[in-house]
């Protein structure tokens, strides 16, 4: 008997609660001097084991996490549940996200998970399968290119370089009988491996058609050379009339007047369709996770704020929501963002933890993340410019802000810089790609600069902005 997504989600708590022993955070004592409370170091209070725990849920347990869609709710509802069993005031904040189209392919090798693609919009989108032997065919924008052996078949190819190219070898196999075709790509727009993609097609196909990642071609390919060939089922889904979910968490000074100034730490907990999200972005998702557990008892005179964004990898869309539902005078109670995305690769030459801001200037983000870098010795953190995050749109509106990520950068004008080479891929998991020393740098660096944050004084320029 299927599991409701309640009992599931009840269940993943008390498996994570299980699976993760709850130390006691320590006591904090208070200044005096100052009203504010003061911990000897945060970064005594962070587990790393216990942010992977969450890394491993989210990407093992639930998988890939497509905006607006019941595995990205199932994320959420379990984010909400681990925040209000720390005791903070958890509100829900949905929008609507554009529809998805996701193939699901059953396979001999399918039993490793997250055998999720990219379905085209205007080829056949039916729960019933479509089971065929596959057949790789190399080329195939020539109709010459394509065997009579197709007749039947479901048919691999590498994608082609352009979308008229990749239409013509969609083309040619139906021509020739082919149940359905998979279209693998080879590199991604940043140097990674191949992700999976939604084929847009110029006329309507009555066969499934595919958009896979490059590990899943390659391996199909592999299994063909062999065997001989292998059997797959494939079927897809039109998910419609889609709502995301921000997850916001908040804990408000004991003397509040809704006026004191706030530290938001933020990430996003989506994935692309077809990748289990280890590191893009669990491993946010389980810093803030974390970080939220050791603040549980810290009190300061300031409101802190831990948000996951919903649909990130749509367009920003959760976070560019959420900021754009802020007044003007919601905007100026925000000291700073600090947003978390892909911290804990285990990529060699991501040597760098940065804070970076869309335009690369320096501010109050990224002010205290330097100051942490210096406090915990730590040489690796740097500045930087780089956009494609939720920082952008709290940038946009004026709000200080920046993305940590691990990063190699060989020259800033051109920009030539190293990101793992197995983001938005199905090899985003925790065993090829996560970095217990990287998540645990992360946690101290981020840690401690929400720390500071918190116990500094506000500026007289930051309470006129208020």
């Amino acid at each position: 008997m299927k599991k409701s997504l309640k009992q599931k989600i009840v269940s993943s708590l008390l498996a994570v609660s299980l699976a993760v022993s709850l130390a006691p955070v320590g006591q904090a004592k208070a200044d005096s001097t100052s009203g504010i409370t003061q911990t000897p170091s945060i970064t005594k209070q962070i587990d790393p084991n216990r942010a992977i725990e969450h890394i491993r849920f989210l990407s093992e347990t639930i998988g890939p996490r497509p905006g607006g869609t019941k595995s990205e709710e199932w994320a959420s509802r379990y984010i909400g549940m681990q925040f209000k069993s720390m005791g903070y005031e958890v509100e829900y904040q949905p929008f609507q996200v554009p529809d998805q189209y996701v193939g699901f392919i059953e396979s001999p090798l399918s039993t490793q998970r997250n055998w999720q693609a990219g379905a085209a919009p205007n080829a056949l989108i039916s729960t019933e399968a479509v089971t065929a032997p596959l057949i790789f065919v190399q080329g195939g924008t020539k109709l010459e290119d394509i065997p009579n052996e197709v007749n039947g078949k479901i048919v691999l190819f590498e994608r082609g370089t352009t979308a008229s190219d990749y239409n013509k070898q969609v083309e040619n196999a139906v021509s020739k009988g082919a149940k359905g075709v998979l279209l693998y790509s080879l590199i991604g727009g940043r140097g990674n491996y191949g992700q999976t993609f939604n084929p847009r097609l110029t006329k309507k196909q009555p066969v499934p058609v595919f958009g896979l990642a490059y590990a899943q071609g390659n391996a199909f390919k592999e299994e063909i050379a062999k065997k001989g060939t292998t059997i797959l089922s494939l079927k897809a889904r039109h998910e419609a009339n889609l709502t995301s979910l921000n997850v916001i968490a908040k804990k408000k000074p004991k003397k509040s007047d809704g006026n004191e100034k706030a530290v938001v730490v933020s990430s996003h907990y989506d994935s692309v369709v077809g990748a289990p999200g280890a590191n893009d972005n669990a491993s946010g998702t389980g810093l803030v996770l974390e970080l939220a557990r050791a603040f549980q008892n810290v009190e300061t005179d300031k409101e802190i704020r831990f948000i996951t964004f919903g649909s990130e990898e749509t367009g920003l869309l959760g976070s560019d929501y959420y900021v754009n539902g802020l007044s003007q005078k919601e905007r100026d109670r925000i000291l700073g963002v600090f947003n978390a995305d892909m911290v804990a690769t285990n990529y060699d030459k991501a040597k760098n933890l940065y804070a970076m801001t869309p335009d690369g200037s320096k501010n109050f983000v990224t002010d205290a993340a330097l100051q942490a870098g210096k406090q915990l010795n730590n040489n690796l953190v740097l500045q930087g410019k780089f956009g494609s995050s939720d920082h952008v749109p709290f940038a946009e509106a004026g709000i200080p802000a920046a993305l940590f990520i691990w990063m190699g950068v060989d020259s800033w004008n051109p920009l030539i810089y190293h990101i793992e080479k197995v983001y938005h891929t199905p090899q985003d998991n925790v065993l090829e790609n996560i970095s217990p020393e990287r998540m645990k740098m992360a946690l101290d660096v981020i840690g401690t600069g929400v720390y500071n944050s918190l116990q500094k004084p506000v500026s007289q320029t930051e309470q006129k902005a208020a």
